[in-house]
């Protein structure tokens, strides 16, 4: 009846190891019976052979039955043999991960350089803002910027003006034009100016200024 069944669903596997377990059994029987069994087999010997065989058949089966049950796990999950254009974008998938990541490092060493660069060049602008904080409190004839050049405050001449002496204030970036005070006949004494930053001082001939 279970091999009439197995036949019918195509189960050829279950139909060896059914027939495989008769004919071990058969084979023990005849080989444990004094006498011959409804099996009528000729003697021991063949009955070994028998038994052998259906061991045999067993193995074949049950070998048989896991290829086919892997088979069929393999369908069930979705699961194929790779072909050759699947293997291909795999590995183009995984060259370009590399590649991805690799632009990204050299993207982050750039920002990172930026960044250092950028802070190089702040701490050399506070460094010139300090020098220019740090400017002259004495200075001579010339054209001086307030809080750049020169420190605002009251300056004065160190010595009594001989001969012409002339100044001027202006406002810074006005390129002289854009007069704050000025004194162009100073012909003795000591002049004293007022500087605020901002502004821009040019003295002739007055020798000296000193701030106070």
């Amino acid at each position: 009846m279970l091999v009439l069944i197995n036949t019918a669903l195509g189960r050829g596997e279950a139909i060896l190891i059914i027939l495989g377990i008769a004919a071990a059994l058969t084979g023990l029987i005849s080989m444990g019976a004094e006498r011959r069994t409804w099996a009528n087999l000729p003697n021991r010997k063949f009955a070994m052979g028998v038994c052998l065989a259906g061991v045999a058949s067993v193995l074949v089966g049950s070998v048989a039955a896991g290829a086919d049950a892997s088979h069929d796990a393999r369908i069930v999950s979705g699961a194929q043999p790779a072909t050759g254009a699947e293997l291909e974008a795999a590995a183009t998938a995984k060259l370009k991960a590399r590649e991805d990541a690799l632009a990204k490092a050299e993207a982050d060493s750039a920002a990172k350089l930026k960044a250092r660069e950028d802070a190089v060049a702040v701490r050399e602008a506070a460094a010139q803002t300090v020098e220019s904080k740090a400017a002259v409190k004495t200075f001579g004839q010339g054209v001086w910027t307030v809080g750049k050049d020169i420190e605002p405050g009251d300056y004065k001449t160190t010595k009594t003006v001989v001969g012409d002496c002339s100044w001027k204030i202006t406002r810074t970036g006005s390129n002289g034009g854009d007069y704050i005070d000025y004194d162009f006949s100073v012909s003795g004494g000591r002049p004293m100016v007022s500087l605020v930053e901002g502004q821009t001082f040019d003295s002739d001939g007055c020798g000296d200024w000193a701030k106070q």
